[in-house]
């Protein structure tokens, strides 16, 4: 009897390790720019142009708009505004090519 139940043992243990085999979930690919990730499909002006995050992690040149302007490590949104350093008549606006533009406002009356 004794045997039987070591026998039982050797043979259905390699059954139960089968049974306990993993998959890694895979995670998707992230674009780095300075220290921001972004999902596949953003656009972002660098380099000159607008570059579109691709599936596999890198970017490429795009015709697509720019969801925003990319500046001293921090992301705007097109349409958004900025003061223009040592000038209180100037704004920044980031633009829809991910570009900034200027435009000039009117100084508060005393």
């Amino acid at each position: 009897m004794f045997r039987l139940l070591i026998l039982a043992a050797i043979v259905a243990a390699p059954v139960a390790a089968f049974a306990q085999s993993t998959t890694e979930p895979t995670t998707p690919n992230r674009c780095l720019l300075g220290s921001k990730s972004f999902s596949p499909g953003a656009t972002i002006r660098s380099a000159g142009a607008v570059q579109l995050c691709r599936d596999d992690g890198t970017w490429g040149a795009t015709e697509q708009t720019a969801a925003g302007c990319f500046y001293a490590d921090a992301f705007y949104s097109v349409g958004a505004t900025s003061a223009v350093s040592g000038n209180r008549t100037m704004l920044a606006v980031c633009q829809a090519d991910g570009s900034w533009s200027t435009s000039t406002i009117e100084p508060p009356k005393s």
